[in-house]
């Protein structure tokens, strides 16, 4: 498991992001849960921080740390690329 925070605007819903981070991830990612979100002065008016819980699990193996990061990788970039945030 392994966490993920990004700041999006406050108008962006939090299960909208965990869309994309869901389609992003693909089958390799088990799971996605939110556990904080954050608004105040560190990020900034309009905006606001969520953070994300990610489980990685392949049915026929034990991940490796670079596959997982080659995940992390992926949702990130899409992130990026739908909301214009990582």
């Amino acid at each position: 498991m392994e966490d993920l925070a990004l700041i999006v605007d406050e108008a962006v819903p939090a299960e909208q992001v965990a869309d994309e981070i869901r389609q992003a991830g693909g089958a390799t990612l088990s799971s996605v849960r939110l556990f904080d979100v954050y608004r105040g002065d560190q990020v900034g008016s309009g905006k606001k921080s969520l953070a994300y819980g990610l489980t990685y699990q392949a049915s026929d193996r034990t991940l490796t740390d670079q596959e997982a990061a080659q995940i992390r990788q992926r949702i990130v970039r899409r992130l990026d690329e739908t909301l214009g945030q990582s």
